[in-house]
């Protein structure tokens, strides 16, 4: 019986003893896959942490790069906008100089009086150009009214027999070519990338 005994303890033992490796292998498959899904997480979270991290720098450069843009086009605004004011500043010296004015003044009357060919009832100018414009008109034996007009300025407006007008100003040339000058005055003062 003795020999039963210790027979039955040895196999117990030896069946304790493959329970307890099988079990350890399986603990060892579920920590492997742990350990290894573990990992997969990680390395999923590190790749969308760094997808973020890169759209996050694409959308910061892109505003940047907009932001850039948006100065850059203020200051060719403003660069354009601040010739067009001398222009004017120098419009301003050239009808306030008696002595470079006149020549002016007379051509651009001859243009206007050219452009109303049914007759001319009037000639309006600005209150300081009423002499100017009268002696002008005598030397061209043409005789019309001439009125002052405080919304005429560095130029003349010739009112026709019909009715209708043609405004011939300094100040109304440089407002019609302003458009298109602009990309050509933003062109030299920036380069050619100003466009």
């Amino acid at each position: 019986m003795a020999d039963l005994s210790t027979l039955l303890a040895k196999e117990a033992s030896n069946e304790i003893e493959a329970i307890l490796s099988e079990a350890n292998e399986r603990a060892a498959q579920i920590t492997a896959a742990a350990r290894s899904e573990a990992e997969a997480i990680v390395a999923e979270r590190e790749r969308r942490a760094k997808a973020q991290r890169e759209a996050s720098l694409v959308r910061a450069r892109s505003g940047a790069q907009l932001e850039a843009a948006a100065v850059r086009l203020r200051a060719q605004h403003e660069g354009v906008r601040s010739v067009f004011e001398e222009v004017r500043r120098q419009l301003d010296a050239l009808v306030a100089d008696q002595g470079r004015y006149p020549g002016v003044f007379e051509k651009l009357l001859d243009e206007a009086l050219a452009a109303a060919s049914d007759g001319v009832a009037a000639v309006e100018v600005a209150p300081a150009d009423v002499e100017l414009a009268r002696q002008a008109l005598a030397r061209k034996g043409v005789s019309a009214e001439v009125r002052p007009a405080d919304d005429v300025k560095g130029g003349v407006r010739v009112r026709t027999v019909r009715k209708s007008a043609v405004e011939n100003t300094l100040y109304d040339r440089l407002a019609a070519m302003e458009g298109e000058l602009a990309a050509e005055v933003s062109k030299v003062l920036f380069g050619a990338k100003a466009e």
